[in-house]
């Protein structure tokens, strides 16, 4: 479906009929990003082509392009930032085309960056991004067609990257999300297989714990961090919540966050070298309102702490909501989700909670 009159009535201040949610909120944060529709300026930069990612997901993606050569198609893998880090392209016309483009190693298409784009805008949403010829923000990729999904790690839970399929906006077909899928499923098996076994070990205490209770869990060691999607943001940060756990030991009581404090459970007893699992638990004291009324009145204890960790990340972030979503750890999507859930302003006071 060719969305070029629905583009140009949004580019032109109006709303237009006729588009999806998710492709109107991308739009919407391309242009709030300054994104300019009318000039195509990929950004380029160094990239480590030899990360664990691509060595165990290139092999996967190669395997598929086979299935793809004659179809003039473009296979790449980009990291969590939304940089290619490895490009497979069917034929030389389609390369020298995607070269003029920015379509290279190193071309950086986070969604802030250059808009709405198969890549950018996958890792920025969290799921599958199909963006088709004039769906793209920057008017340069109208001729292209792309799906891209992002990548997460079947152990760690961390977003690693993601696949993407790219064709002529005149050729794209259903073959395209198949393909995307097809790669993805690939990807994370051979992920699950390249795990390793202190990985796989506390992986499976993770799983465990958060069988046994209805709190809060969080699995650590030196290298890996697990929580679930209702922990991640938090604003845990692995190298110091490592430094907390190794310095208290096992069995120990620890402050995690503001509002947040946990139980030390060690995969091994009597130490924390092989790692730790973590259940977490509002503090009432950091949570209660000093006075006043609460905006926040209604929530539970975690979310209350949550709010306040957000709050609080963001106002040391000076309001910048996409350097406050990275320290999060979570997309800019659901950093708005969560500002609009708690009633939160883009720039809070420290420590303090501001309704919309």
């Amino acid at each position: 479906m060719d969305r070029r009159r629905e583009w140009e009535t949004f580019l032109s201040g109006a709303e237009p009929g006729g588009v999806d949610s998710g492709l109107l909120d991308s739009w919407r944060r391309s242009r709030w990003s300054g994104v300019d529709p009318a000039h195509t300026d990929i950004p380029q930069v160094t990239v480590d082509a030899d990360t664990p990612f691509v060595r165990v997901a290139a092999p996967v993606m190669h395997a598929l392009a086979d299935q793809l050569t004659g179809t003039s198609s473009c296979l790449a893998l980009a990291d969590p930032r939304g940089t290619v880090v490895w490009r497979w392209v069917s034929d030389a016309a389609i390369a020298g085309e995607l070269d003029d483009v920015g379509v290279v190693r190193g071309g950086m298409f986070a969604e802030e960056a250059i808009g709405t784009n198969g890549i950018g805008t996958a890792l920025e949403s969290g799921g599958a991004a199909v963006v088709l010829g004039a769906d793209h923000y920057v008017e340069a990729f109208h001729r292209w067609a792309c799906v891209a999904a992002p990548v997460v790690h079947p152990v760690t839970r961390k977003v690693c990257g993601a696949v993407n399929v790219t064709c002529r906006a005149r050729d794209a077909s259903g073959f395209l999300t198949l393909a995307a899928s097809a790669m993805v499923q690939g990807v994370v098996q051979a992920l699950r297989a390249d795990a390793t076994v202190p990985e796989r070990r506390l992986l499976e205490a993770f799983r465990t714990a958060r069988s046994r209770t209805t709190a809060p869990v969080v699995a650590l060691d030196a290298s890996t961090l697990l929580a679930a999607d209702s922990t991640g943001g938090v604003g845990l940060d692995h190298a110091e919540l490592w430094a907390l756990v190794t310095e208290a030991g096992p069995g120990e009581d620890i402050d995690v966050a503001d509002g947040l404090r946990a139980q030390v459970w060690p995969l091994t007893p009597g130490t924390t070298t092989d790692g730790v699992v973590l259940t977490l638990r509002p503090d009432p004291a950091a949570v209660a309102p000093v006075g006043g009324h609460d905006p926040l009145a209604g929530l539970g204890l975690l979310e209350h702490a949550e709010a306040e960790v957000v709050a609080g990340v963001l106002a040391e972030c000076g309001g910048n909501k996409a350097a406050a979503a990275s320290r999060l750890g979570i997309s800019r999507g659901t950093l708005y989700a969560k500002l609009r859930r708690y009633r939160l302003t883009a720039a809070p006071t420290q420590g303090a909670h501001r309704p919309l």
